[in-house]
């Protein structure tokens, strides 16, 4: 039975109630939150879960008493890592080495070195050997960071040159995506095939996510191949080996020495911090490094204190700087840790911290202490150490190929090759999705409605009711609750898509007149929650697939165990719950569009209380970001492993019998799929598959299904 209100009646109880007269919705009838505060939601609720997990960290710490507590504590570490990553190749393979050429310079040579870390995956490298001096040598293996250039780059060549000149053997080599190494290349116009801001290495380990693995576990396998070939030069005294490098470089560096026990000292130099203060920092530093955000690796309680503490107690030296995105607070912070850790291993003398007040950077000041630390610790002498100037190399100089690049000269594999095989041995959609989802998504139990109403407004044929949720301690979501004269035709949960592009208040009020009482939810991050803030950077916006500031909090999440898609997720959940409530026994229909497009199919998935389904503008396989060259698609809807159990498709077809209307599925590269690739990329699916090319049509597209 429907309610009927004289527009005299309408008026009057607007009037008494002080409320706005509205003819037609409006845009600005749907706003909820006043609160300016409430766009720094997603910064404050990540550094509280950051700080939970810093405390039981930090318990864990203090519990360690002894020398065998110390040790069963590293091991632990060590094998959760190397879970995490995906653990490493389980074979040494034939590494072989050729030399391309030979630099001679006064005191030392430069040898152009190519090997094969896998087979048919070569790494560039440069060997610097003293000519001065007696061999075998003390030798230090130097991976770079990420400088375009690669092993190159000028800070590194002085580094470099300074090492050999004082008795050295220096092993550098060009990580994934640098220097002679880039994976995707133009042959026509013979150069990157990017474009000057997009962020190779970020594009290849996002990928690695949805295999269950991380980037790093290529990168490291090529150092740990690099140090077998440094190891086994006649040259080289392999009981005095040390490792540095900075940034990225200082990455592979803490890695290495962690995993390594042939690598005797370390200079850890602009990486080591924390990852709260990373969080906290996030925004000083645009690009993506995926090796660096490891899935799970700091919700497992493991921090960079941890990383560094699984070297102890062989030496290590942090090198910083002050004014550094990576924050000197936290670089503080864990020299402290570590410095407690390595005094109950009796060795206090074997960490130490330089830092030097400037920029991120591998200063003159940095390279000279790193000299002195490796000369105490490799060498048994500790002298002052002063730079002397260095003629530095031009590129091509130091290249080891023919053109400048291993793809075009050498050919052989890259890392979307192992992907793709990857890809090919895993099956998936055979087991439980939904149990599968749930934990890959990290939800938790849903809360008990926690709505609290803002205000009304009634107009003309429809009032709007506006609320909010609060599914997590320190999470808002805003919702309004659109209803017509009559209603008892169902329930429509519309989830919108960032800033609500595409969200007319039109379309609702349509959908309200028709009888529906329509909810209209902002997930976490979007629409009123979205942060005021952004990275420094102009290049990038703020929903920057890979680089923005959404994509930046998806890292976060990532690192702490909870993927930002199941976060939002969570969000979801929390209004079909409510929405549930207000209507019962009517079907509910759960709406979700471009990026809302999986969040709504995923809380489908695990939410019985979804009778209908219909998503528009999403991304039709995960698979597809795995085979494809590159992709727009956005880290924040990357789920770790999911390729392990599912992909879109069997989530899907999870859902049957219930009605689902899939429109407009997207490519790896965001475009609208033809009819013909859409059914092959959805197949097994059963769900009604519709394209509409323009607006209007998926307006009316959807008003006609719901």
């Amino acid at each position: 039975m429907s309610l009927r209100i004289s527009r005299r009646e309408l008026l009057g109880a607007a009037v008494a109630a002080r409320l706005p007269l509205r003819a037609a919705l409006r845009t600005e009838d749907l706003r909820v939150l006043t609160d300016t505060g409430s766009g720094e939601m997603m910064q404050e609720y990540l550094l509280r879960l950051a700080g939970e997990i810093t405390a039981r960290r930090q318990e864990r710490l203090r519990a360690l008493r002894s020398e065998s507590d110390i040790r069963s504590w590293q091991e632990s570490n060590r094998a959760r890592f190397l879970e995490l990553i995906g653990g490493l190749p389980r074979e040494r393979t034939a590494l072989h080495p050729r030399i391309t050429g030979t630099l001679v310079r006064d005191g030392y040579e430069v040898r152009k070195i190519i090997f094969e870390s896998l087979p048919e995956f070569y790494v560039t490298a440069n060997l610097y050997v003293p000519s001065r001096g007696q061999p075998p040598y003390p030798a230090v293996l130097a991976p770079c960071g990420h400088s375009l250039n690669g092993k190159a780059y000028a800070e590194y060549q002085h580094l470099y040159i300074g090492l050999v000149r004082r008795g050295y053997v220096v092993l550098t080599w060009d990580a994934v995506s640098h220097g002679e190494r880039f994976q995707l290349w133009d042959f026509v116009f013979r150069h990157r095939g990017l474009a000057e801001k997009s962020n190779e290495h970020g594009i290849l380990g996002i990928r690695e996510y949805l295999l269950g693995q991380n980037l790093a576990r290529y990168l490291i396998w090529d150092g740990v191949r690099a140090l077998d070939y440094l190891a086994g030069l006649p040259e080289v005294d392999a009981t005095k080996i040390g490792v540095t490098g900075n940034s990225g470089g200082g990455a592979l560096s803490t890695y290495l020495a962690m995993l390594d026990s042939r690598i005797a000292a370390a200079s850890i130099v602009t990486f080591l911090s924390s990852i709260p203060k990373k969080i906290e920092a996030r925004i000083l530093d645009a690009e993506a490094d995926p090796e660096q955000d490891i899935q799970g690796l700091f919700g497992a309680g493991i921090d960079h204190a941890e990383l560094a503490g699984m070297i102890a107690p062989r030496p290590v030296l942090i090198g910083a700087a002050l004014r550094d995105f990576f924050p000197i607070a936290g670089t503080r912070e864990t020299f402290a840790e570590l410095k407690v850790l390595y005094e109950k291993l009796g060795a206090a003398e074997r960490v130490d911290m330089a830092a030097f007040d400037h920029e991120h950077m591998y200063s003159q000041p940095l390279r000279e202490a790193t000299c002195r630390w490796f000369d105490k610790w490799l060498k048994d002498v500790d002298n002052e150490v002063n730079e002397l100037p260095a003629t530095i190399e031009p590129d091509a100089e130091l290249e080891c190929t023919e053109t400048g690049q291993v793809v075009s000269s050498l050919g052989g594999k890259r890392l979307i090759d192992f992907d793709r095989a990857e890809l090919r041995a895993l099956t998936r959609g055979r087991g439980d999705v939904a149990n599968a989802l749930r934990k890959k998504l990290g939800l938790l139990p849903v809360m008990e409605d926690t709505r609290e109403k803002v205000s009304d407004i009634r107009a003309v044929g429809f009032r709007v009711e506006k609320l909010v949720l609060k599914p997590e301690a320190g999470i808002t979501v805003p919702v309004r609750i659109v209803t017509g004269e009559r209603t008892g035709g169902g329930v429509v949960v519309y989830l919108r898509d960032r800033e609500g592009a595409h969200d007319t208040p039109e379309f609702f009020e349509r959908l309200a007149k028709k009888g529906r009482t329509v909810v209209i939810a902002d997930v976490r991050g979007f629409g009123e929650t979205k942060s005021p803030r952004n990275v420094p950077d102009k290049r990038m916006y703020y929903y920057h697939p890979r680089d923005g500031m959404d994509a930046d909090y998806a890292y976060a999440a990532l690192s702490l165990g909870r993927p930002l898609a199941g976060m939002r997720v969570q969000d979801a959940l929390a209004v079909v719950r409510m929405a549930r409530s207000l209507v019962k026994g009517s079907p509910l229909t759960l709406v979700g569009r471009g990026w809302a497009g999986l969040i709504a199919l995923f809380c489908a998935a695990v939410e019985p209380a979804v009778d209908r389904l219909a998503i528009e503008g999403f991304l039709a396989s995960y698979a597809e970001m795995v085979e494809s060259e590159q992709y727009a698609q956005p880290a924040s809807l990357v789920i770790p492993g999911a390729l392990r159990d599912f992909d879109v498709a069997d989530v899907l077809a999870a859902l049957a019998p219930r009605p689902v209307l899939a429109m407009n599925p997207q490519d790896a590269q965001t475009r609208k799929m033809p009819s013909q690739a859409a059914r092959a990329a959805l197949a097994g699916s059963r769900c009604e598959l519709r394209t509409a090319p323009t607006e209007p049509e998926v307006g009316d597209a959807l008003e006609e299904w719901i």
